[in-house]
C-alpha cells in the first residue's frame, strides 16, 4: 500500500517545479518571439508550462510511502538490497539514527539530484519512503 506523505512537501514540489518551469518559459519565449518578458504571450506560454511542469514534477518527484509486510528484519534488508544496489543505492551509516531506521543513498552527483530511500523497520512491517519514481520501481520488485 503506498500513501501520499502529510505535509507541505507535495505543495512544495509543486511550487518548485511550476515557478522553475514558468520562468524559464518566460525568458525563452521572449527572447525566442523578440518580446518584452512582460507582454502577454510569453506569460500566458509560461503559465501554461508552469502547469505542466509542476504537475509532472509533482507526480514523479513528491515522497511517497511504501507499507511492505516482512517476515524479519534481516530477510527484508537482504531481500530489498539488491534491487536497490541495481538503481545506483548504496546502504549509509549514521550512527544518529535509531537502530530501526535504514538510509539508502547515491553516491556523487547521482545522490544531490535523487533523493534517499528511508526504510523504517517495525515487527512485522516496513515502511519504505522515497521519491514516488523509485517507490513505484521497488513496489514492482517487491510484489
Amino acid at each position: 500500500m503506498t500513501t501520499s506523505n502529510p505535509g507541505p512537501e507535495n505543495s512544495l514540489t509543486f511550487l518548485y517545479y511550476f515557478g522553475t518551469t514558468t520562468l524559464i518559459t518566460i525568458v525563452l519565449a521572449s527572447l525566442v518571439l523578440n518580446l518584452s518578458p512582460m507582454s502577454s504571450i510569453p506569460n500566458q506560454m509560461g503559465l501554461v508550462m508552469g502547469l505542466v511542469g509542476g504537475f509532472l514534477g509533482l507526480y514523479f518527484n513528491r515522497s511517497i510511502t511504501l507499507k511492505q509486510p516482512i517476515k524479519g528484519h534481516k530477510v527484508f534488508l537482504n531481500q530489498i538490497s539488491q534491487p536497490l544496489a541495481e538503481l545506483g543505492y548504496t546502504p549509509l551509516d549514521d550512527d544518529n539514527l535509531p537502530a530501526d531506521i535504514v538510509v539508502y543513498g547515491r553516491q556523487n552527483v547521482r545522490g544531490l539530484l535523487s533523493g534517499k530511500v528511508y526504510i523504517r523497520l517495525e515487527p512485522k512491517t516496513a515502511y519504505i519512503t522515497s521519491r514516488a519514481v523509485h517507490i513505484r520501481g521497488l513496489k514492482k520488485i517487491l510484489s
